[in-house]
C-alpha cells in the first residue's frame, strides 16, 4: 500500500497516556509528565533484575514479575507485592557493578541496590537475585549493527521510546480469541490516532516541546501474552498478531535489524527522542512533521 493512502483527514492527536517502567519487567507507573534525559524517558527502565553472573533477568523466564508494584520516592525506587514488606531501590552510596544488559554483549557499568533489595527479589523469585541500575556515566549503548535510536540507553530493549496507537490496539482486540490490553505492550507513549497502523508510516514528530523519530514498527517477543496483573501466561496476542501483524520479509532493512524483524509479530514504534531537558504531557499534540513508507504492510 502506497503511502498516499494513509493521508487521511484526522481530528488532532493527543498524547493519552505516558508510562514508565522504573524496573525493566515490573509493574508500571502512569505519569502526567515526564522529563526527556540523554537515554529517554526519566525513570524508564533505569533498574533491572539481574542473576548471579550479572545477566538480565525478565518476564520471559519470570512472568510473576509482573506483579511487583513500583512507586518512586524522588530518584529511589519503592517495591511492593502481595503479601509482603516493600523495599527500596537506590543509588546513593551503592556499589558499583557490572552487568550484561538483555541485548548487547558488551558489559554494562551500573550499581547494586544492596542486600537488602537482594534478598527481597530472590525470596520472592525463589533463586539468587539481585538489581542493578544504570547511571549518568553507564554509556550503554545499542550494538553498532543495531544502532538506528543513536542515543545512550537505559536497560530498554533497544527504543528509547515505544509510541503506541489505541486504534491499531482496538483492530486487534476485534480480532482476538481472548480479552487483552495496552498494558501488554509495556509502551511509554500511548495515542488515539484514529485509524490503525497510520503510525507505521509516522517518521519525524513533534509533541510538546519534545520531538520523536520513528525508527521501525517493533518486533514483539512473548511478554505481551503474559497478564499484566496476574503473570499468567496466556495465548494472546500471539493469536492476532501472527494472523495480522507478522513481519515475513523486510527487504528493505538490512543485517541484524533485518534478522530482528523478520519472523516476528509487530505492534507500536520504536523512536528515538530528545532535547534532553525537554518533557510530554498528556494531553500534548502530536504533530508529524515527516512521513515514510511503512516496513510492515498494514492488515486488510
Amino acid at each position: 500500500m502506497s503511502l498516499a493512502c494513509y493521508r487521511l483527514a484526522m481530528s488532532e492527536i493527543r498524547v493519552e497516556e505516558i508510562h514508565i517502567h522504573p524496573v525493566k519487567s515490573c509493574r508500571r507507573i502512569e505519569v502526567n509528565e515526564i522529563e526527556i534525559l540523554a537515554t529517554g524517558l526519566a525513570h524508564d527502565r533505569e533498574w533491572q533484575v539481574v542473576d548471579a553472573e550479572g545477566a538480565c533477568v525478565t518476564q520471559r523466564k519470570y512472568p510473576s514479575l509482573a506483579t511487583i508494584e513500583t512507586a518512586l520516592d524522588g530518584d529511589s525506587v519503592i517495591l511492593s507485592a502481595s503479601g509482603r514488606d516493600s523495599t527500596t531501590l537506590s543509588r546513593d552510596g551503592a556499589s558499583p557493578v557490572t552487568v550484561q544488559p538483555l541485548v548487547g554483549r558488551r558489559p554494562v557499568n551500573g550499581v547494586d541496590a544492596g542486600d537488602e533489595a537482594a534478598a527481597w527479589i530472590s525470596d520472592f523469585l525463589g533463586d539468587q537475585f539481585r538489581f542493578a541500575a544504570v547511571t549518568d556515566d553507564s554509556n550503554h549503548h545499542a550494538p553498532s549493527s543495531i544502532d538506528l535510536f543513536e542515543q545512550p540507553l537505559t536497560f530498554v530493549d533497544l527504543a528509547p521510546v515505544l509510541l503506541a496507537n489505541t486504534a491499531s490496539l482496538r483492530w486487534l482486540q476485534d480480532r482476538a480469541v481472548e480479552p487483552f490490553g495496552m498494558d501488554r505492550f509495556r509502551a511509554n507513549v500511548i495515542v488515539d490516532a484514529g485509524e490503525p497502523w497510520v503510525e507505521d508510516t509516522w517518521r519525524d514528530m513533534s509533541i510538546g516541546s519534545a520531538t520523536m523519530t520513528a525508527e521501525l514498527p517493533w518486533p514483539r517477543c512473548a511478554i505481551p501474552q503474559i497478564d499484566q496483573d496476574s503473570g499468567e501466561r496466556q495465548r494472546e496476542p500471539a493469536v492476532a498478531l501472527r494472523a495480522y501483524r507478522w513481519c515475513k520479509e523486510a527487504p528493505t532493512l538490512e543485517g541484524n535489524v533485518r534478522s530482528m524483524m523478520e519472523g516476528n509479530g509487530v505492534f507500536g514504534m520504536g523512536c528515538r527522542i530528545g532535547p534532553v531537558g525537554a518533557s510530554l504531557t498528556v494531553g500534548d499534540v502530536v504533530t508529524v512533521q515527516s512521513r515514510q513508507e511503512p516496513i510492515v504492510e498494514p492488515p486488510t
